[in-house]
């Protein structure tokens, strides 16, 4: 008679076999990351340079533009240094608009694309939150980019 052979040792359990990473989905731990999206730093830093452009412009309205008062037309030369610096300050007044809408436009952008990717991406909203949230993203990025069509 002969003994049993012993049972076999218990195999280790194979590793499923991993998918190579999506190109289309973020990194493993981005959404926890600093840089991942955030629908109210989104929202947050669009105000905040929307504001900004809004105090470039102030600041440049607060000295106003050369008077008369400000010149001795009895000197010679003052009417010519009074057009030099009108000059000068509408120059300067049209780079910082200029400037401004710059960033009017990125903070409106801004909030533009987060209301449409928030009404896209959040499945635990209202329907009808959804769609205003995508109507009212459209609209802020229709506006942006009809600011500058003319019918004439």
């Amino acid at each position: 008679m002969q003994v049993p052979p012993p049972p076999a040792p218990p195999t280790p359990p194979q590793p499923a076999i991993q998918a190579a990473p999506s190109p289309y989905q973020p990194a493993a731990g981005f959404q926890q990351s600093a840089l991942s999206y955030s629908f109210h730093r989104w929202l947050m830093l669009g105000v905040i340079l929307i504001l900004a452009s809004v105090v470039f412009v102030e600041v440049i309205e607060m000295d106003g533009a050369p008077s008369l008062v400000d010149y001795d037309m009895a000197v010679e030369g003052q009417d010519v240094q009074m057009l030099e610096d009108t000059e000068f300050h509408s120059d300067l007044n049209r780079v910082i608009s200029s400037f401004s809408m710059i960033l009017q436009t990125i903070g409106l952008g801004m909030i533009g694309y987060a209301l449409l990717r928030e009404s896209h991406d959040d499945t635990n909203q209202h329907t009808a939150l959804r769609v205003t949230t995508i109507i009212v993203g459209a609209l802020v990025l229709v506006n942006i980019a009809s600011r500058n069509i003319t019918i004439f």
